[in-house]
């Protein structure tokens, strides 16, 4: 085969191969042809949220990358104007490209001391080795090596010492540099929260 023929083939093989490539990279999302990232609007948002654009620049920061996020209807029953309504459940999750990536949920409850409501918050979430932060009557996130979870406790009415439990959860750690977006998403969480279950005594009332 003379040089010619040889350089052609050699050319024909290199071109079949880049196009290859080209259509993998293409049909995988990955580089040079990955799409960008996905982005929530504040319009978005579920109740949890409220339609904070604080909340969602975090959450466009927080969460992993995915091309596109879903937020589903809001789950839940929330507190009704009765006083005698010692009822609140709400459940928010997002989702990107097919995968839960974060559940924010409160509840309503009364829970004897700071270290019982933490253990229940961490059973519920296998987190571990909670480290305080100032917001509501308690408050805490998980490690920042493992940080995935960042947890509120709000006094909400004054018969009962009904109180409301909030955390946010991210289905893998976040970067350790985020512990700061973490907590003041789990802050307005609690806050929204806080509204809806129309409570009646500020969110840092010590408990009797």
């Amino acid at each position: 085969m003379n040089p010619a023929k040889k350089r052609g083939i050699a050319a024909l093989v290199v071109l079949a191969l880049a196009a290859a490539w080209a259509g993998i990279s293409h049909a995988t999302n990955t580089p040079p042809f990955k799409k960008p990232k996905g982005t929530i609007e504040a319009s978005e948002l579920c109740p949890s949220f409220g339609t904070s654009q604080e909340a969602a620049d975090i959450l466009n920061r927080l969460l992993p990358y995915a091309v596109s996020y879903r937020i589903p209807r809001e789950g839940g029953t929330p507190r009704g104007l009765s006083p005698t309504d010692l009822h609140h459940l709400s459940s928010c999750s997002i989702s990107g490209d097919g995968r839960r990536l974060l559940l924010a949920r409160t509840e309503m409850g009364a829970w004897s001391s700071e270290q019982s409501w933490r253990e229940e918050v961490l059973g519920n979430t296998d987190g571990r080795r909670p480290v305080a932060f100032d917001a509501g009557r308690w408050a805490f996130t998980t490690t920042p090596e493992n940080l995935r979870v960042a947890a509120v406790h709000s006094a909400c009415l004054p018969y009962g010492d009904s109180s409301l439990s909030t955390y946010v959860e991210l289905r893998g750690p976040a970067p350790a540099d985020r512990v700061d977006d973490l907590r003041r998403l789990a802050e307005i969480a609690a806050e929204q929260a806080h509204k809806a279950a129309h409570c009646t005594v500020p969110a840092d009332t010590p408990r009797k």
